[in-house]
């Protein structure tokens, strides 16, 4: 990571026009060390590409993904799952922790869900979903009303009664009003996130939420690895969010953050580690689980004390209609 004199540049999250610190980022993950200029905002600290590449369909290939982490897909549907996801959701009123070692059996998001006041009846979009993971995993633990859109979705559109997973953007939108709409790992890649973020508003229901999962740029990953930080992934992250420039987003779009939980991501840490150490050598090989398994056991203290102190590298943000 190198800073260089700053011309005059505009925000594009909070409007600040100024002579904004700038920085010269490498490509990293796909292994073509090609560079790119981004700016940090002085008012709001959203770190943004400047300009925006016209070629950016060329820096995702097929398996971009998988050069972070392998994936597994859960397509099937669980009877015992989708009992297991009711107990929980609608007539459990356990806290985590008070199920001891029955706690494992639900994954996290279900806790989340609870706590948000989703159920297996509520209304979800899955806005950028990929390769419909998440969609496909909500599918097996019950979820009935599932729909997900991608303008770079490779599969065959499916309509079912439960789920719908189509080729576009919130341009297909419609008349649809959803209980919860997640942007996992999203918002940092568009363009214009403040229009996408208003469409979507528009598309909540009254005592709906949104979820956006993104990186943040006023973490520790940030200050300790620059260039070498995985979270920065020039040039797919067009706009890294920092807590303040995302609650302006926020507020901008008529929507106000209602929670922040931070996360360290524990497997890009470890990838982070690596590209610190040899770039050339790591770059554009994928990582299986198992190999950032072994790396990441010895951080996990760290890393949990970071997120209690709410300087990890991923934030999850609640936000409802202000």
């Amino acid at each position: 990571m190198a800073m260089i004199l700053p011309d005059i540049s505009t925000c594009r999250i909070c409007g600040c026009e100024a002579s904004h610190p700038v920085y010269i980022a490498q490509e990293t993950i796909m292994g073509s060390f090609e560079r790119f200029v981004y700016f940090k905002c002085l008012e709001c600290g959203c770190l943004q590409i400047d300009p925006i590449p016209t070629d950016l369909a060329r820096h995702y290939t097929a398996n971009y993904q998988s050069k972070i982490l392998e994936f597994g897909i859960l397509a099937k549907k669980s009877l015992f799952k989708k009992y297991l996801a009711w107990l929980l959701l609608f007539i459990g009123n356990k806290k985590e922790s008070s199920l001891g070692i029955l706690r494992k059996l639900f994954p996290g998001f279900l806790w989340q869900f609870k706590e948000l006041g989703i159920n297996q009846h509520s209304k979800i979009l899955d806005y950028g979903c990929g390769r419909a993971q998440f969609l496909l995993r909500l599918y097996s633990w019950g979820f009935e009303k599932l729909y997900g859109l991608d303008p770079y979705w490779q599969g065959p559109e499916i309509e079912t009664k439960e789920m719908v997973i189509k080729k576009g953007d919130y341009s297909q939108l419609r008349d649809h009003q959803f209980d919860l709409i997640v942007l996992n790992h999203v918002i940092e890649h568009l363009e214009k996130p403040l229009v996408v973020l208003k469409t979507l508003r528009d598309h909540l229901k009254e005592n709906g939420v949104i979820l956006v999962n993104t990186p943040l740029v006023d973490s520790y990953g940030w200050r300790k690895f620059g260039n070498a930080w995985a979270m920065w992934d020039p040039p797919r992250h067009l706009h890294i969010f920092s807590v303040k420039s995302m609650a302006l987003a926020a507020k901008k779009c008529g929507l106000k953050v209602e929670k922040v939980t931070y996360d360290s991501g524990k497997n890009l840490w470890t990838t982070s580690q690596l590209f610190s150490m040899n770039p050339e050598s790591h770059s554009g090989l994928a990582i299986s689980q198992k190999e950032l398994t072994k790396r990441q056991k010895p951080m996990n203290k760290f890393l949990r004390m970071m997120e209690a102190i709410g300087d990890s590298d991923m934030a999850s943000f609640h936000l409802r209609i202000s």
